[in-house]
């Protein structure tokens, strides 16, 4: 009677075995040999000492123009398997991974129409969910995602006809309702004092959080587009006219501290582990006054999860030196909680800095600027990670030898 007890577990245990096997099979990458030989050299389980290590995926590395109609899921999974297979491989743990870019989406909305890096066409979809997909090929490598949305930016163009006729700003455009957009030279935002607009926002992030197992929302530093007063005059008007009495600068900072403030609560609201993450420029006057982002106001009052300022400077940069301005973000004052990462500047390794002064030459001379600022990173009490822009900067076949090069000395530091 034992035996045949232990013989059925046995049994079942094959079975179960089996069907797991089976199902990573169906769920994982294209089972290609080149991709398994590399899988065979990922350990089993990420860094577990709390350290974020990330590399953001923009739409650009995301698009699937390329490919007729947008391509097959097959075509995009083999796509997201290989991206996850070599961000897990180098010893990173997380993907930023772009999907609303432009007021529209990589996974089909109620609100915003299919993205034209997908098929080139605004609001013509796929048969296909890209952001699924790409969870399903994250969680084979046991990376987390944070969805990486810029709330404010509809177009780099002011040509109406690059949006769908179901574009939510194209459509209040048509109607007349123009409060609820910036129109600048340069192209068309969606406004920071319009109620309407965040209400859209908001909307798109709990679709996201509802549908999708992500880590984070996470926002760059696409906030005002423009120090222009004129592209918000007549809100502005409307605002004084109503008995406000901030100036035209503390309420724009104002409308953007609003926002944050409510993005924080929506996302907590639908799931509190999912974390508001923000990414502004490395410069914190020029995030104040040009941007309207107060980071530190947020920071100190709790308004995020993780400040992950883009530091994309080296350590001769003239007016930004990368040692100060990191510790510059460090000294500043954060409710608990709150932490801090740093974005690194991958895409500058190589390269000429054409805005660091005399330090221009410095990612041309050196190779081990991203191991020295990761080894910066680890010595700031509050610094919880870093992440590096962007993917196609260091995984791309055709990299330099000082790119190469960087990067093996990064991984030195990483693994």
């Amino acid at each position: 009677m034992h035996k045949r007890i232990v013989f059925g577990i046995i049994l079942l245990l094959a079975v179960l075995c089996g069907l797991w096997a089976y199902s990573r099979t169906k769920s994982d990458a294209p089972n290609t040999e080149a991709l398994d030989a590399q899988q065979n050299e990922i350990t089993e389980t990420v860094q577990t000492d709390g350290e974020m290590r990330a590399v953001w995926v923009n739409y650009n590395e995301l698009s699937m123009k390329l490919y007729e109609n947008g391509g097959t899921e097959s075509d995009f999974r083999k796509k997201a398997a290989e991206m996850c297979l070599n961000i897990r491989a180098d010893g990173l743990n997380t993907v930023i991974l772009q999907v609303r870019p432009f007021c529209d989406a990589f996974y089909p909305s109620k609100y915003f129409p299919w993205s034209a890096y997908l098929t080139g066409t605004q609001g013509q979809a796929v048969d296909y969910d890209p952001l699924a997909v790409f969870l399903d090929c994250a969680k084979a490598q046991n990376l987390s995602v944070q969805a990486w949305i810029n709330p404010y930016r509809v177009l780099p163009s002011t040509d109406w006809d690059l949006l769908s006729a179901d574009n939510p700003a194209r459509k209040w455009y048509a109607a007349g309702k123009t409060e609820n957009l910036l129109l600048t030279g340069e192209g068309i935002y969606l406004n920071p004092a319009s109620a309407e607009a965040q209400t859209l926002i908001l909307n798109g992030v709990r679709e996201i959080i509802e549908n999708y197992a992500v880590s984070a929302i996470h926002l760059d530093d696409y906030f005002y587009p423009t120090a222009d007063y004129a592209v918000d005059a007549d809100s502005y008007a409307q605002y004084t006219a109503a008995g406000g009495a901030l100036s035209q600068d503390d309420w724009r900072r104002e409308n953007v501290n609003a926002f944050v403030s409510a993005l924080y609560s929506a996302v907590k609201s639908v799931n509190p582990q999912v974390q508001v993450v923000v990414s502004p420029g490395g410069d914190l006057e020029r995030n104040y006054n040009t941007l309207y982002a107060d980071v530190a106001f947020w920071a100190r009052e709790g308004f995020v999860d993780v400040l992950l300022p883009q530091l994309y400077y080296g350590f001769e940069n003239e007016k930004k030196p990368f040692e100060n301005t990191a510790a510059e973000w460090a000294n500043l004052q954060y409710a608990d909680g709150v932490s801090l990462c740093f974005g690194l500047a991958a895409y500058k390794c190589g390269e000429e800095d054409a805005y660091a002064g005399s330090g221009a030459a410095e990612w041309t001379e050196h190779t081990d600027i991203l191991a020295r600022q990761v080894s910066v990173c680890r010595t700031l009490e509050k610094c919880d990670g870093f992440a590096f822009f962007t993917y196609s900067s260091i995984y791309l076949p055709n990299k330099t030898e000082n790119v190469k090069k960087e990067w093996k000395n990064l991984k030195n530091v990483l693994q």
